[in-house]
């Protein structure tokens, strides 16, 4: 088992749910202690009320941030004891994203030293999975940023475009009566879910892949006994979109299929766009094809802590190593992959 092997064994160990600020900074810690046994000396702070671990040049010279998160999503006790079968590495958070850390911790001491020379900071943070506001404001604290690269599994593609964030609440008003006189009220449970059924026929679902924008109707809930005609309904919606679409179309869409809604947005978060002719897009393509494997730019659905760069006008690339079954029971890295990522940064570094 190789240096990054092991490490990531440790790191999967730690149950990093976003929500036990206690585990994750235990992890932090354990991390800046493997960085200070390669006298390597980096700074534990509180940023937006969570831990954030960084080391390399300091924030304030910084122009570029290499950026990874130990958090992850809930799961099963056993999925935070990590099991190799053939090539693949299984555990919470193998891929997404302590395969990332682990390789960026594990990076020769030379290399960070290097990095600190050129600028480059390194960040670890740990609440990505519930919006990232750590790397939101720690963003601010790097007044000379001028590119960022972030640490996720996209099995060895670049990706610099993936899709925005809008999260939705709908709700509808009645007027409660008894459940044995509904003539009297007016059911708002029913009003909302035909007006949703006609969104649906517009809108449907889609079965395959698309780059177009998707509604997930994710939470319903209304009434408040069974014998009542409720006199409330809401629904909350998970709306992701493609970096050409307005949120504000799509808020003027839904308010022509819920005219008698009240409709609130709760989130509208930025799209990730990065220039792939931008000079450190096209060293990063350089690097990767150096490890002769198909360097691609690539368009990603779910979101990242990049997309707090593009908000800024920062070029931000997201990049990491290959793995699948993300937020699932059995979420597994490809171990084969994290030698050629860890070229990658080291030729990035040696090279920007």
């Amino acid at each position: 088992m190789n240096l990054i092997q092991s490490t990531l064994h440790h790191l999967i160990s730690f149950p990093t749910i976003t929500s036990d600020v206690k585990t994750n900074d235990q992890a932090l810690r354990w991390c800046q202690k493997f960085l200070a046994d390669n006298n390597i000396k980096s700074r534990l702070e509180e940023i937006s009320g969570r831990p954030l671990l960084h080391w390399g040049s300091p924030p304030q010279k910084a122009e570029i941030m290499i950026n990874s998160h130990l958090d992850v999503v809930p799961g099963s006790t056993a999925i935070f004891r990590p099991k190799t079968i053939g090539s693949r590495l299984f555990g919470r958070g193998a891929a997404d994203t302590k395969a990332a850390v682990a390789t960026l911790i594990s990076l020769d001491p030379q290399f960070i030293k290097l990095a600190t020379r050129k600028k480059i900071l390194f960040s670890l943070v740990c609440d990505e999975e519930t919006g990232g506001s750590s790397t939101k404001e720690f963003i601010s604290h790097i007044p000379r940023l001028k590119f960022a690269l972030f640490g996720e599994p996209t099995n060895l593609k670049i990706v610099n475009q993936a899709k925005g964030i809008m999260q939705v609440r709908i709700t509808a008003s009645g007027v409660a009566a008894h459940g044995s006189r509904p003539w009297q009220g007016k059911n708002a449970i029913e009003l909302l879910t035909s007006q949703l059924s006609n969104f649906l026929k517009s809108h449907p679902t889609p079965t395959r892949e698309t780059k177009n924008a998707t509604f997930n109707f994710s939470l319903i809930s209304g009434g408040s006994a069974i014998n009542q005609v409720p006199d409330s309904c809401q629904i909350l919606i998970d709306i992701r979109f493609h970096p050409q679409d307005r949120p504000r179309d799509i808020l003027k869409n839904l308010k022509s299929f819920f005219p008698q809604c009240k409709i609130v947005p709760l989130k509208i978060e930025s799209p990730i766009f990065c220039d792939p002719d931008h000079p450190l897009s096209q060293l990063l393509r350089k690097c990767l094809r150096s490890t002769r494997t198909k360097a691609e730019f690539a368009f990603e659905h779910g979101s990242s802590d990049a997309r707090h760069c593009t908000t800024q006008k920062i070029p931000a690339l997201v990049f990491g190593p290959i793995g699948e079954n993300l937020h699932q029971e059995k979420e597994w890295v490809n171990i084969e992959s994290l030698p050629k990522f860890q070229k990658v940064l080291e030729s990035f570094i040696l090279n920007c």
